[in-house]
This record gives C-alpha cells, structure tokens and sequence, in this order.
C-alpha cells in the first residue's frame, strides 16, 4: 500500500468516526426533544396545565350565551357590557376558585424549571430590565376578580415566552413583581397566581 492510498484511507475511517460521532449526538437531541414534547409539540411536563387552561377556556365559551357579542367594530360601552356581563357569569360558575387551581403543584415545577433555565444564561440581565420597565407598583390580586384597570401590563420577555406553553387566544401571562398571573383578556379576570414565581424579579417601584 502506498503512502498515498494509506492516507486516503485514514482519512475515510476518520471522517466516518466523526459522522458516527455527529449522528450519535443528534439521535440523543432528538430522543430528548421527543421525551420533553407531547402532542401539539408542546412540552410534555406542561400538560396538565394545559389541560386545566384549555377546560378554563370551555367554560368561558358556554358562558358567552344570553351576552351581547363585541364585535370589532363594538363603542366603548358595549365591550365593557360584554365584559362585565361574561365576567359575572365566570365568578358564578368558579366562586370556590381558588390559587392553585390551574398551576397545581406539578405545573409549578415545569414553569420554576424554564423559568430558571431562561435565567441561567447570559440573557438575564435584560430579562430583568424588560420585566422591570414594564412591571405595574406592586399591587395585590386575587384569583376570580377583575385585574386592574389603567395599570400597565409588563411585557412578558421574548426569550422566556418561547420557553412557556403557548395559551389559548385573550388569555395572556402577566408578570406582577414576583408573581406570575394567568389575565383572562376577554372578561379582565385573574384565572390563577403563581405567587413566587421569581424569587430574583427586581424590586417593586
């Protein structure tokens, strides 16, 4: 064998060791893509709250007969009517509501998890200025009763939203100090409070 074919020849196993070593990797990135992902490519370990989120939803659906609508092109008085109607229905339906409701004890566990890796990395001092621009004075909130009106609503950071299952439409996260809030949009209802949610959130202005 002459040099030249034996180098050639190293040169082949060499990159078939290392095209070995890059399909290894991508299976174990994909096999723990597939173990963290259930059905709709949400997370798995986000599935019960979901689950409850979505049941929340139903419920504000059957709700909804007997109220004048707000259309898009709806005054001021009439979705305000809309919204005071479709909330009174709700506080009805869930007045033994209480924190803990829809982020039960395992739903906090995968949010403090995302929430903490979102944090570990070099992006956290910006996610902090973002809550902190936007964070409303500290106020306090109660599950089943109006959020606020004419308080600023913090923008949820991009970086962890991407991180959080995604919500059904006009329900929304809101992030009140350390506090992490479930805001019906449609009826301006607190769904639920994880309280403590961040433990390192800048302070109340």
């Amino acid at each position: 064998m002459t040099g030249t074919w034996r180098d050639w020849v190293v040169c082949c196993a060499l990159a078939l060791l290392v095209g070995s070593g890059c399909l290894t990797k991508r299976a174990e990135v994909q096999s723990e893509a597939v173990r963290d992902r259930g059905s709709g490519g949400e997370k798995a370990q986000f599935k019960e709250f979901l689950d409850k989120v979505n049941e929340y939803e139903k419920l504000r659906d059957s709700l909804r007969g007997g109220i004048p609508p707000a259309a898009k092109k709806a005054t001021a008085v009439q979705i305000q009517t809309h919204q005071e109607m479709l909330a009174a229905k709700i506080q009805e339906a869930r007045k033994d509501a209480k924190p803990g409701d829809i982020f039960t004890a395992e739903s906090k566990r995968a949010f403090r998890q995302e929430i903490e890796r979102t944090y570990s990395g070099e992006r956290a001092k910006k996610i902090d200025r973002t809550i902190a621009q936007g964070e409303p004075v500290k106020l306090d909130l109660y599950v089943n009763k109006p959020y606020p009106e004419k308080i600023p609503i913090t923008t949820m950071p991009p970086t962890l939203l991407q991180r959080l299952p995604k919500l059904p439409k006009r329900i929304e996260y809101r992030v009140v100090g350390e506090d992490l809030v479930l805001e019906d949009m449609e009826s301006r209802l607190v769904i639920d409070i994880f309280s403590g949610a961040f433990p390192n959130a800048p302070p109340h202005t």
